[in-house]
Protein backbone atom coordinates (compact mmCIF):
# COMPACT_ATOMS: atom_id res chain seq x y z
CA UNK A 1 0.00 0.00 0.00
CA UNK A 2 1.50 3.68 -1.11
CA UNK A 3 2.64 5.84 1.75
CA UNK A 4 0.00 8.21 1.33
CA UNK A 5 -2.91 5.62 1.25
CA UNK A 6 -1.66 4.01 4.60
CA UNK A 7 -1.04 7.32 6.23
CA UNK A 8 -4.70 8.62 5.30
CA UNK A 9 -5.96 5.16 6.27
CA UNK A 10 -4.34 5.95 9.76
CA UNK A 11 -5.56 9.00 10.14
CA UNK A 12 -9.10 8.19 9.38
CA UNK A 13 -8.97 5.50 12.17
CA UNK A 14 -7.50 8.05 14.53
CA UNK A 15 -10.45 10.66 13.43
CA UNK A 16 -12.91 7.44 14.18
CA UNK A 17 -11.51 6.86 17.50
CA UNK A 18 -11.49 10.41 18.23
CA UNK A 19 -15.28 10.46 17.45
CA UNK A 20 -15.88 7.16 19.95
CA UNK A 21 -13.97 8.53 22.36
CA UNK A 22 -16.03 11.89 22.12
CA UNK A 23 -19.48 9.78 22.23
CA UNK A 24 -18.71 7.54 25.17
CA UNK A 25 -17.67 10.66 27.24
CA UNK A 26 -20.99 12.34 25.85
CA UNK A 27 -23.06 9.24 27.03
CA UNK A 28 -20.97 9.54 30.80
CA UNK A 29 -21.87 12.52 30.85
CA UNK A 30 -25.85 12.51 29.97
CA UNK A 31 -25.77 9.32 32.83
CA UNK A 32 -24.43 11.64 35.13
CA UNK A 33 -27.06 14.12 34.46
CA UNK A 34 -30.08 11.98 34.27
CA UNK A 35 -28.43 10.28 37.77
CA UNK A 36 -28.52 13.92 39.76
CA UNK A 37 -32.29 14.29 38.03
CA UNK A 38 -33.51 11.44 39.27
CA UNK A 39 -31.68 12.29 42.47
CA UNK A 40 -33.69 15.72 42.61
CA UNK A 41 -36.94 13.68 41.55
CA UNK A 42 -36.87 11.52 44.73
CA UNK A 43 -35.12 14.54 46.72
CA UNK A 44 -38.72 16.11 46.00
CA UNK A 45 -40.50 12.88 46.48
CA UNK A 46 -39.17 11.91 49.63
CA UNK A 47 -39.72 15.97 51.33
CA UNK A 48 -43.58 15.31 50.57
CA UNK A 49 -43.18 11.64 51.66
CA UNK A 50 -40.56 10.51 53.64
CA UNK A 51 -39.67 6.74 52.48
CA UNK A 52 -39.98 4.46 55.20
CA UNK A 53 -36.62 3.07 56.44
CA UNK A 54 -35.37 -0.22 56.22
CA UNK A 55 -32.00 -2.03 54.29
CA UNK A 56 -31.97 -1.49 50.35
CA UNK A 57 -34.16 -4.68 49.63
CA UNK A 58 -36.07 -4.90 52.46
CA UNK A 59 -39.55 -5.55 52.76
CA UNK A 60 -41.60 -2.08 52.96
CA UNK A 61 -43.42 -2.42 56.42
CA UNK A 62 -45.45 0.33 58.22
CA UNK A 63 -44.19 2.34 60.84
CA UNK A 64 -43.13 0.48 64.34
CA UNK A 65 -44.24 2.60 67.33
CA UNK A 66 -43.71 2.69 71.13
CA UNK A 67 -46.00 3.64 74.00
CA UNK A 68 -46.40 7.48 75.89
CA UNK A 69 -44.87 5.74 78.89
CA UNK A 70 -41.82 4.13 76.66
CA UNK A 71 -41.38 7.09 75.00
CA UNK A 72 -41.37 9.24 78.11
CA UNK A 73 -38.29 7.14 79.61
CA UNK A 74 -36.89 7.58 76.33
CA UNK A 75 -36.70 11.34 76.21
CA UNK A 76 -35.51 11.21 79.95
CA UNK A 77 -32.69 9.52 79.22
CA UNK A 78 -31.54 11.52 76.59
CA UNK A 79 -32.08 14.50 78.66
CA UNK A 80 -29.69 12.56 81.18
CA UNK A 81 -27.34 12.18 78.99
CA UNK A 82 -27.14 15.84 78.05
CA UNK A 83 -28.35 14.57 74.07
CA UNK A 84 -31.30 16.60 73.88
CA UNK A 85 -31.10 20.58 72.69
CA UNK A 86 -33.33 22.54 74.98
CA UNK A 87 -37.10 24.49 73.13
CA UNK A 88 -35.44 27.51 70.61
CA UNK A 89 -31.74 26.38 70.58
CA UNK A 90 -29.36 26.70 67.63
CA UNK A 91 -29.34 23.23 65.66
CA UNK A 92 -32.42 21.56 67.39
CA UNK A 93 -34.52 19.63 65.27
CA UNK A 94 -38.28 20.52 65.95
CA UNK A 95 -40.99 18.26 66.94
CA UNK A 96 -44.24 18.59 65.99
CA UNK A 97 -47.09 16.76 67.40
CA UNK A 98 -50.46 15.60 66.52
CA UNK A 99 -53.26 13.27 68.12
CA UNK A 100 -56.27 11.45 67.68
CA UNK A 101 -58.87 8.45 68.12
CA UNK A 102 -58.10 7.62 64.21
CA UNK A 103 -61.58 5.64 64.76
CA UNK A 104 -63.06 4.51 61.49
CA UNK A 105 -59.81 6.26 59.93
CA UNK A 106 -61.04 8.95 57.22
CA UNK A 107 -60.02 11.43 54.92
CA UNK A 108 -60.10 13.87 57.13
CA UNK A 109 -57.92 12.14 59.60
CA UNK A 110 -55.45 12.04 57.00
CA UNK A 111 -55.66 15.10 55.93
CA UNK A 112 -54.89 16.34 59.17
CA UNK A 113 -51.64 14.53 59.77
CA UNK A 114 -50.86 15.35 56.27
CA UNK A 115 -50.76 19.26 57.27
CA UNK A 116 -48.89 18.71 60.67
CA UNK A 117 -46.29 17.20 58.08
CA UNK A 118 -46.54 20.41 56.42
CA UNK A 119 -45.98 22.60 59.36
CA UNK A 120 -43.31 19.94 60.55
CA UNK A 121 -41.16 20.25 57.32
CA UNK A 122 -41.78 24.22 57.64
CA UNK A 123 -39.42 24.66 60.53
CA UNK A 124 -37.34 21.42 59.46
CA UNK A 125 -38.43 19.17 61.67
CA UNK A 126 -40.26 15.49 62.33
CA UNK A 127 -43.59 14.65 62.98
CA UNK A 128 -44.34 12.63 66.06
CA UNK A 129 -48.49 10.97 66.03
CA UNK A 130 -50.32 10.33 69.41
CA UNK A 131 -53.30 7.50 69.18
CA UNK A 132 -55.31 7.57 72.21
CA UNK A 133 -56.60 3.89 73.50
CA UNK A 134 -59.82 2.69 73.47
CA UNK A 135 -59.83 3.14 77.51
CA UNK A 136 -59.04 7.26 76.52
CA UNK A 137 -61.91 7.19 74.44
CA UNK A 138 -64.74 5.88 75.59
CA UNK A 139 -64.22 8.25 78.84
CA UNK A 140 -63.70 11.27 76.62
CA UNK A 141 -66.47 11.00 74.23
CA UNK A 142 -68.03 7.27 74.05
CA UNK A 143 -67.01 3.70 72.28
CA UNK A 144 -65.14 3.37 69.60
CA UNK A 145 -65.73 1.18 67.06
CA UNK A 146 -62.11 0.11 66.11
CA UNK A 147 -59.65 -1.79 68.55
CA UNK A 148 -56.62 -0.17 69.54
CA UNK A 149 -54.47 -2.69 67.21
CA UNK A 150 -56.88 -1.84 64.28
CA UNK A 151 -56.50 1.82 64.49
CA UNK A 152 -52.44 1.44 65.43
CA UNK A 153 -52.12 -0.51 62.03
CA UNK A 154 -53.80 1.85 60.11
CA UNK A 155 -51.79 5.20 61.37
CA UNK A 156 -48.77 3.29 61.29
CA UNK A 157 -49.37 2.84 57.18
CA UNK A 158 -49.88 6.58 56.90
CA UNK A 159 -46.97 7.73 54.77
CA UNK A 160 -46.54 11.30 56.73
CA UNK A 161 -46.12 9.98 60.14
CA UNK A 162 -42.54 10.37 61.30
CA UNK A 163 -43.07 8.67 64.74
CA UNK A 164 -45.70 6.64 66.41
CA UNK A 165 -46.95 6.51 70.20
CA UNK A 166 -49.58 5.15 71.57
CA UNK A 167 -51.32 5.72 74.88
CA UNK A 168 -51.58 9.25 74.91
CA UNK A 169 -53.73 11.54 76.70
CA UNK A 170 -56.48 12.48 75.44
CA UNK A 171 -55.93 16.36 76.03
CA UNK A 172 -52.28 17.45 75.31
CA UNK A 173 -51.18 20.43 78.00
CA UNK A 174 -47.67 22.01 77.93
CA UNK A 175 -46.29 19.07 80.61
CA UNK A 176 -46.79 16.41 78.06
CA UNK A 177 -45.66 18.38 75.39
CA UNK A 178 -42.33 18.65 77.25
CA UNK A 179 -42.11 14.82 78.14
CA UNK A 180 -42.45 13.68 74.98
CA UNK A 181 -40.06 16.75 73.75
CA UNK A 182 -42.31 18.25 71.49
CA UNK A 183 -42.32 21.70 69.91
CA UNK A 184 -45.36 21.99 69.30
CA UNK A 185 -48.83 20.63 68.65
CA UNK A 186 -51.50 21.14 66.05
CA UNK A 187 -55.52 20.84 65.84
CA UNK A 188 -58.02 21.64 63.64
CA UNK A 189 -59.85 24.69 63.53
CA UNK A 190 -63.12 23.51 65.58
CA UNK A 191 -61.11 24.37 69.05
CA UNK A 192 -63.70 24.12 71.58
CA UNK A 193 -63.90 24.82 75.09
CA UNK A 194 -60.56 26.87 76.15
CA UNK A 195 -58.97 23.26 75.72
CA UNK A 196 -55.90 24.61 74.23
CA UNK A 197 -55.72 27.97 75.96
CA UNK A 198 -52.08 27.79 77.99
CA UNK A 199 -50.69 26.12 74.97
CA UNK A 200 -51.48 28.94 72.32
CA UNK A 201 -50.84 31.47 75.19
CA UNK A 202 -47.01 29.92 75.14
CA UNK A 203 -47.44 30.30 71.63
CA UNK A 204 -46.96 26.48 70.95
CA UNK A 205 -49.97 25.39 69.26
CA UNK A 206 -50.39 25.39 65.62
CA UNK A 207 -53.89 25.56 64.06
CA UNK A 208 -55.01 23.67 60.74
CA UNK A 209 -58.04 23.92 58.75
CA UNK A 210 -60.55 21.16 59.45
CA UNK A 211 -61.73 18.57 56.13
CA UNK A 212 -65.19 19.66 55.53
CA UNK A 213 -68.14 17.18 55.06
CA UNK A 214 -66.32 14.00 57.06
CA UNK A 215 -65.98 12.92 60.59
CA UNK A 216 -66.45 9.56 62.47
CA UNK A 217 -69.81 10.61 63.56
CA UNK A 218 -70.97 10.88 59.67
CA UNK A 219 -69.63 7.74 59.43
CA UNK A 220 -71.29 6.09 62.12
CA UNK A 221 -74.30 7.98 60.78
CA UNK A 222 -74.05 6.21 57.39
CA UNK A 223 -73.65 3.12 59.05
CA UNK A 224 -76.61 3.10 60.96
CA UNK A 225 -78.60 4.56 58.02
CA UNK A 226 -76.83 1.47 56.10
CA UNK A 227 -80.46 0.89 54.19
CA UNK A 228 -80.81 4.12 53.01
CA UNK A 229 -79.17 6.21 50.54
CA UNK A 230 -76.36 8.80 51.20
CA UNK A 231 -75.15 9.10 48.07
CA UNK A 232 -78.11 10.60 46.44
CA UNK A 233 -78.10 14.61 46.34
CA UNK A 234 -79.46 16.83 49.58
CA UNK A 235 -82.73 18.65 48.88
CA UNK A 236 -82.37 21.60 50.86
CA UNK A 237 -86.07 22.08 52.39
CA UNK A 238 -87.47 25.74 52.36
CA UNK A 239 -86.47 27.84 55.29
CA UNK A 240 -90.14 28.24 57.20
CA UNK A 241 -92.08 31.23 56.75
CA UNK A 242 -92.97 34.14 59.73
CA UNK A 243 -91.04 31.28 62.28
CA UNK A 244 -88.30 32.67 64.40
CA UNK A 245 -86.79 29.20 65.47
CA UNK A 246 -85.74 27.50 62.35
CA UNK A 247 -86.08 23.20 62.81
CA UNK A 248 -83.00 21.46 63.57
CA UNK A 249 -83.67 19.27 60.99
CA UNK A 250 -83.21 22.85 58.09
CA UNK A 251 -80.53 24.28 60.61
CA UNK A 252 -78.34 20.60 60.59
CA UNK A 253 -79.07 20.19 56.28
CA UNK A 254 -78.17 24.26 55.63
CA UNK A 255 -74.81 23.86 57.82
CA UNK A 256 -74.55 20.81 54.95
CA UNK A 257 -74.83 17.75 57.85
CA UNK A 258 -78.17 16.11 57.62
CA UNK A 259 -80.22 15.49 60.87
CA UNK A 260 -78.50 11.98 60.97
CA UNK A 261 -75.45 12.92 60.72
CA UNK A 262 -74.74 13.16 57.11
CA UNK A 263 -72.69 15.65 55.68
CA UNK A 264 -71.46 16.06 52.56
CA UNK A 265 -68.08 15.76 51.18
CA UNK A 266 -66.47 18.73 49.06
CA UNK A 267 -63.73 16.99 46.85
CA UNK A 268 -61.16 18.73 45.01
CA UNK A 269 -58.47 18.17 42.49
CA UNK A 270 -56.43 20.67 44.33
CA UNK A 271 -56.33 17.82 47.46
CA UNK A 272 -55.80 14.86 45.38
CA UNK A 273 -52.76 16.15 44.01
CA UNK A 274 -51.49 17.08 47.65
CA UNK A 275 -52.24 13.48 48.58
CA UNK A 276 -50.43 11.90 45.33
CA UNK A 277 -46.57 11.10 45.32
CA UNK A 278 -46.33 12.35 41.98
CA UNK A 279 -44.50 9.10 40.88
CA UNK A 280 -44.95 7.10 38.33
CA UNK A 281 -43.40 3.61 37.60
CA UNK A 282 -39.79 3.63 35.90
CA UNK A 283 -38.63 1.62 32.86
CA UNK A 284 -37.42 -1.91 34.92
CA UNK A 285 -39.70 -1.26 37.87
CA UNK A 286 -42.67 -4.11 38.71
CA UNK A 287 -46.20 -3.03 38.52
CA UNK A 288 -48.36 -4.98 40.70
CA UNK A 289 -52.07 -4.26 40.58
CA UNK A 290 -54.99 -4.58 42.73
CA UNK A 291 -58.78 -3.66 43.02
CA UNK A 292 -61.71 -3.20 44.45
CA UNK A 293 -63.72 -0.88 46.66
CA UNK A 294 -61.53 0.06 49.48
CA UNK A 295 -64.52 1.25 51.56
CA UNK A 296 -63.80 2.67 55.16
CA UNK A 297 -60.07 2.09 54.81
CA UNK A 298 -59.35 -0.58 58.10
CA UNK A 299 -56.60 -2.66 59.02
CA UNK A 300 -57.47 -5.98 56.85
CA UNK A 301 -56.89 -3.68 53.53
CA UNK A 302 -53.33 -2.22 54.91
CA UNK A 303 -52.18 -5.45 56.11
CA UNK A 304 -53.00 -7.16 51.84
CA UNK A 305 -51.73 -3.98 50.47
CA UNK A 306 -48.68 -3.90 52.39
CA UNK A 307 -48.61 -8.07 51.28
CA UNK A 308 -49.09 -6.74 47.34
CA UNK A 309 -46.46 -3.92 46.90
CA UNK A 310 -43.80 -6.17 48.91
CA UNK A 311 -44.99 -8.51 45.59
CA UNK A 312 -43.13 -5.56 43.55
CA UNK A 313 -41.87 -1.92 43.03
CA UNK A 314 -44.94 -0.23 41.97
CA UNK A 315 -48.26 -0.27 43.67
CA UNK A 316 -51.21 0.61 41.34
CA UNK A 317 -54.75 0.73 43.27
CA UNK A 318 -57.35 0.57 40.89
CA UNK A 319 -60.56 1.83 42.48
CA UNK A 320 -64.57 0.98 42.33
CA UNK A 321 -66.72 3.58 41.59
CA UNK A 322 -69.42 3.95 43.60
CA UNK A 323 -72.16 2.51 41.25
CA UNK A 324 -70.60 -0.65 40.34
CA UNK A 325 -70.06 -1.09 44.53
CA UNK A 326 -73.28 -0.42 44.72
CA UNK A 327 -74.06 -2.77 41.93
CA UNK A 328 -71.93 -5.67 43.46
CA UNK A 329 -73.13 -5.44 47.45
CA UNK A 330 -76.47 -3.94 47.52
CA UNK A 331 -78.05 -1.74 50.42
CA UNK A 332 -76.84 1.55 50.51
CA UNK A 333 -72.56 0.67 49.55
CA UNK A 334 -70.31 2.18 49.38
CA UNK A 335 -70.23 3.94 52.92
CA UNK A 336 -67.69 6.35 51.65
CA UNK A 337 -67.92 7.99 47.79
CA UNK A 338 -64.97 7.13 45.37
CA UNK A 339 -63.07 10.39 45.97
CA UNK A 340 -62.93 9.53 50.04
CA UNK A 341 -61.77 6.56 49.31
CA UNK A 342 -59.53 7.48 46.84
CA UNK A 343 -57.62 9.73 49.59
CA UNK A 344 -57.65 7.48 52.49
CA UNK A 345 -55.64 4.74 50.01
CA UNK A 346 -53.20 7.24 48.44
CA UNK A 347 -52.01 8.63 52.18
CA UNK A 348 -50.66 4.84 52.44
CA UNK A 349 -46.90 4.65 52.26
CA UNK A 350 -47.15 1.19 50.19
CA UNK A 351 -49.91 3.12 47.60
CA UNK A 352 -48.27 4.27 44.53
CA UNK A 353 -50.79 5.32 42.13
CA UNK A 354 -54.80 5.00 42.05
CA UNK A 355 -57.50 4.71 38.70
CA UNK A 356 -60.24 6.51 40.09
CA UNK A 357 -63.13 4.13 38.39
CA UNK A 358 -61.25 1.25 37.29
CA UNK A 359 -63.10 -1.29 34.92
CA UNK A 360 -64.61 -4.24 37.57
CA UNK A 361 -63.50 -6.76 34.78
CA UNK A 362 -59.91 -6.58 34.29
CA UNK A 363 -59.33 -6.09 30.34
CA UNK A 364 -56.15 -6.91 28.48
CA UNK A 365 -55.50 -3.33 27.47
CA UNK A 366 -55.77 -1.84 30.74
CA UNK A 367 -52.78 -4.60 31.65
CA UNK A 368 -50.90 -2.98 28.99
CA UNK A 369 -51.19 0.81 28.96
CA UNK A 370 -50.34 0.44 33.11
CA UNK A 371 -47.54 -2.53 31.99
CA UNK A 372 -49.53 -4.66 35.23
CA UNK A 373 -46.75 -7.30 35.50
CA UNK A 374 -48.88 -9.18 38.60
CA UNK A 375 -52.26 -8.90 39.32
CA UNK A 376 -53.13 -9.66 43.06
CA UNK A 377 -57.02 -10.46 43.65
CA UNK A 378 -57.52 -10.84 47.12
CA UNK A 379 -56.50 -7.15 48.95
CA UNK A 380 -60.44 -6.72 48.84
CA UNK A 381 -63.36 -8.26 49.18
CA UNK A 382 -64.91 -7.28 46.55
CA UNK A 383 -66.02 -10.75 45.45
CA UNK A 384 -67.93 -11.14 47.92
CA UNK A 385 -71.63 -11.27 47.60
CA UNK A 386 -73.33 -8.53 48.61
CA UNK A 387 -75.41 -8.68 52.57
CA UNK A 388 -78.71 -8.35 50.25
CA UNK A 389 -78.32 -11.22 48.92
CA UNK A 390 -78.25 -10.48 45.09
CA UNK A 391 -75.21 -12.19 43.70
CA UNK A 392 -75.38 -10.23 40.47
CA UNK A 393 -72.25 -10.05 38.71
CA UNK A 394 -69.98 -11.26 41.45
CA UNK A 395 -70.46 -14.73 40.34
CA UNK A 396 -68.50 -13.13 36.88
CA UNK A 397 -64.87 -13.83 36.30
CA UNK A 398 -63.58 -10.42 36.24
CA UNK A 399 -59.54 -12.08 36.25
CA UNK A 400 -59.98 -14.26 33.28
CA UNK A 401 -57.33 -12.38 31.12
CA UNK A 402 -54.97 -11.73 33.92
CA UNK A 403 -55.63 -15.73 34.69
CA UNK A 404 -54.70 -16.94 30.65
CA UNK A 405 -51.60 -14.43 30.62
CA UNK A 406 -50.38 -16.11 33.84
CA UNK A 407 -49.79 -12.54 35.68
CA UNK A 408 -52.59 -13.94 38.42
CA UNK A 409 -51.70 -13.89 42.15
CA UNK A 410 -54.46 -15.47 44.74
CA UNK A 411 -54.36 -16.63 47.85
CA UNK A 412 -52.92 -14.13 49.95
CA UNK A 413 -53.18 -14.45 53.98
CA UNK A 414 -55.61 -11.55 54.59
CA UNK A 415 -56.77 -9.95 57.86
CA UNK A 416 -59.78 -11.49 59.80
CA UNK A 417 -61.45 -7.74 59.59
CA UNK A 418 -64.30 -7.01 57.26
CA UNK A 419 -66.83 -4.37 56.55
CA UNK A 420 -69.00 -6.64 57.51
CA UNK A 421 -67.94 -6.80 61.08
CA UNK A 422 -67.59 -3.09 60.94
CA UNK A 423 -71.37 -2.72 60.12
CA UNK A 424 -72.00 -6.11 62.82
CA UNK A 425 -70.25 -3.75 65.93
CA UNK A 426 -72.22 -0.70 65.37
CA UNK A 427 -75.21 -2.75 65.10
CA UNK A 428 -74.61 -4.95 68.15
CA UNK A 429 -74.47 -0.94 70.36
CA UNK A 430 -76.72 0.58 68.18
CA UNK A 431 -78.13 2.51 71.18
CA UNK A 432 -74.47 4.09 72.28
CA UNK A 433 -73.61 4.58 68.93
CA UNK A 434 -76.87 6.95 68.55
CA UNK A 435 -76.81 7.78 71.54
CA UNK A 436 -72.99 9.26 71.45
CA UNK A 437 -74.10 10.95 67.26
CA UNK A 438 -76.69 12.87 69.35
CA UNK A 439 -74.43 14.22 71.21
CA UNK A 440 -71.37 15.05 68.67
CA UNK A 441 -74.01 15.86 65.77
CA UNK A 442 -75.23 19.17 68.32
CA UNK A 443 -71.66 19.67 68.90
CA UNK A 444 -70.89 19.88 65.03
CA UNK A 445 -73.96 21.90 64.22
CA UNK A 446 -72.45 24.30 66.91
CA UNK A 447 -69.20 24.60 65.33
CA UNK A 448 -70.79 24.69 61.81
CA UNK A 449 -72.76 27.31 62.84
CA UNK A 450 -71.04 29.67 65.18
CA UNK A 451 -67.44 28.95 64.68
CA UNK A 452 -66.68 28.27 61.64
CA UNK A 453 -64.98 30.78 59.73
CA UNK A 454 -62.36 30.36 56.55
CA UNK A 455 -59.16 29.25 56.93
CA UNK A 456 -56.67 28.18 54.04
CA UNK A 457 -55.52 24.98 54.16
CA UNK A 458 -51.65 23.39 54.20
Amino acid sequence: MPTGDADGLMERRRALHERQTALEEQQAKLARELAEVEELIDADTDAKRPRLAGAPGAPLEPKSWRTFTELQAHVIAQRAAGKLLPFGSPGRVPRVYVDGCFDMMHSGHMNAVRQAKLIAESCGGVLVVGVHSDVEIEVNKGPPVMHDDERLALVSAVKWVDELVFDTPYTPTMEFLDSIDCDYVVHGDDLSGGTYDLVQAAGRLKVVKRTEGVSTTDLVGRLLLLTRSHHEPVVQPPAPSGADVVPAAVAYTRANISSSGVSQFLPTTWRLRQFSNGRVARPGQKVVYVDGAFDLLHAGHVRTLYAARNRGDFLLVGLHDDATVNEARGQNQPICSLHERALCVLALACVDEVILGAPRVMSADLIKSMNIELVVTDADDVAAPPTNGQLGASVEDRFAVPRELGILHEGEMRHSLRLCDIVARIMENRARYEARNAKREKKELNYMLNQKTFIAEL
